[in-house]
This record gives C-alpha cells, sequence and structure tokens, in this order.
C-alpha cells in the first residue's frame, strides 16, 4: 500500500476544503458526514493538516476548518508528507530491507521509473487540479484509484 488510510482521508478532507467559497469555514462534522467516516478519526487526520500549517481551524461559533493556502498552491505531494511522511514507494515495491542498485530485488528495475513517475504526478497535480476535473466530491478522482482515492464510488 503506498497511501496510509490516514493519509487518503486527508487528500479527500483537503478536497473537499478545496470546492468550499473563499472564507467558509467547514465543521470536521458536515466534512465527516460528507465522506462517511467517522468525526472522531477524522479530527485526528485533520489535526496534522492543521499542524504542519495547510489547513487553519477555527473554534467557538462558527468554527470549522478551511484551507491555509489556495488550491493552486497545494500539491498531493504536500498533504502526503504531511500526514504520512515519506511514501512507502521510496521502499522496496517487495519489502526487502536491503534492496538498492547493488543489491537489487526481481523487481527493483521495473519499479524505479514507475515510483519516479507517482512522484512526479503527486508533486505536479494540485487540489485546484482535481476541482477542476469537472467531478464532484471525492468521485473526481476517478484516475487516482491506484490510490484508494476511489473506493467510496466502488461501494455503491
Amino acid at each position: 500500500m503506498i497511501f496510509q488510510h490516514s493519509t487518503k482521508l486527508a487528500i479527500r478532507a483537503a478536497l473537499f476544503l478545496a470546492q468550499q467559497a473563499p472564507g467558509k469555514l467547514s465543521p470536521v462534522h458536515e466534512i465527516a458526514a460528507h465522506l462517511g467516516v467517522s468525526e472522531a478519526y477524522l479530527a485526528k487526520v485533520t489535526q496534522r493538516l492543521v499542524s504542519t500549517g495547510l489547513v487553519r481551524s477555527f473554534r467557538g461559533p462558527g468554527k470549522g476548518l478551511e484551507l491555509r493556502r489556495a488550491p493552486e498552491k497545494i500539491t498531493l505531494a504536500v498533504v502526503v508528507h504531511a500526514v504520512q511522511g515519506s511514501l512507502d514507494s521510496d521502499n522496496c515495491v517487495l519489502g526487502r530491507e536491503m534492496c538498492s542498485e547493488e543489491n537489487p530485488c526481481a523487481l527493483h528495475s521495473e519499479w524505479l521509473p514507475l515510483r519516479k513517475r507517482f512522484s512526479d504526478l503527486l508533486e505536479k497535480t494540485t487540489l485546484a487540479d482535481l476541482v477542476r476535473s469537472g467531478h464532484q466530491g471525492d468521485e473526481a478522482i476517478v484516475p487516482f484509484d491506484l490510490i484508494g482515492l476511489g473506493e467510496k464510488r466502488r461501494q455503491r
């Protein structure tokens, strides 16, 4: 698995926030209901986005979350690193501890270009790109089923 479950959820939550009008605060319970996840779990995940400065959190009346930066300035790579740090794709695809050019696994040479393409995709794709794709909600990311974002759609 390249993305942890919490990372997939963070991307979906960030995408939800990117689709909101500028200045609109979205309460965690509203986002959780839209995504079909536990409010408590989502609160833990979004706290990571808040602590890394991607999302602002407001308390009190009218409380909620909003993106700290414009969706055009937030790449998927930034969201992923905020939640899980490095990608599992940085590791050996077969799970070997020692996998390198000098000591390659059976898939090493095939995995390296895929890993690079995947990293490049995350670096160049912004939340705004996903919003502009013309779809609504987390169904906007059908091409990203590879990273598990299309799970909700498949369950319908």
